[in-house]
């Protein structure tokens, strides 16, 4: 009797569990994704933490799109991954730009092309032992072909947050797998 009662109360902590999980995946998405992405109070110092929050977020949503694009591609397909990209990142940028408007903050947030080239000339992955194409551009989108298809390399935007204290503005280059790796503040 004391293993089929132990049996029960396991199968009964995997239904809990198994419950709690989507629970927990939207929560996230809330407070993350859109809510989360913006602090609420900008101006001063806390515009420097806004600009932090959304470049979190692009990160995401940059690691998410080079996931989303990486399969199925033909070789020297960089229009279309570039556009594939864009069309991805687009949503992120609106809720990011939206979250901000309801806190009666501004948010912009633009790609940035000279920026994607100027990376893609000195950090674009390249070397004797990989067998990788140089980099393509468009639209402030990286891309490179690899294993006979064309991969996402990296996004590069600017990001602007005006609040009644003062705006920050940050230019960053976030690559699809390791997140941000080139960065030029202004205040």
């Amino acid at each position: 009797m004391t293993r089929r009662r132990g049996q029960l109360v396991l199968l009964a902590a995997a239904v809990v569990v198994t419950a709690l999980v989507p629970m927990l995946l939207a929560y996230a998405q809330l407070t993350v994704g859109i809510a989360g992405g913006v602090a609420d109070d900008v101006g001063g110092p806390d515009a420097t933490q806004s600009l932090d929050d959304a470049t979190r977020s692009l990160e995401r949503a940059v690691a998410d799109t080079t996931v989303a694009v990486a399969n199925g591609t033909d070789p020297d397909s960089h229009r279309t991954v570039a556009a594939l990209a864009t069309d991805r990142l687009n949503s992120t940028v609106g809720s990011l730009e939206s979250a901000g408007t309801a806190r009666g903050v501004t948010v912009a947030i633009d790609r940035n092309a000279s920026a994607a080239r100027n990376w893609a000339r000195t950090g674009c992955p390249r070397g004797p032992g990989r067998a990788f194409d140089t980099c393509a551009v468009a639209d402030g989108v990286v891309t490179q072909t690899r294993a006979n298809s064309t991969a996402l390399v990296a996004v590069a935007f600017d990001v602007t947050v005006r609040g009644p204290d003062g705006t920050a503005t940050v230019t960053v280059v976030i690559r699809g797998v390791r997140g941000a790796v080139a960065e030029r503040r202004e205040r």
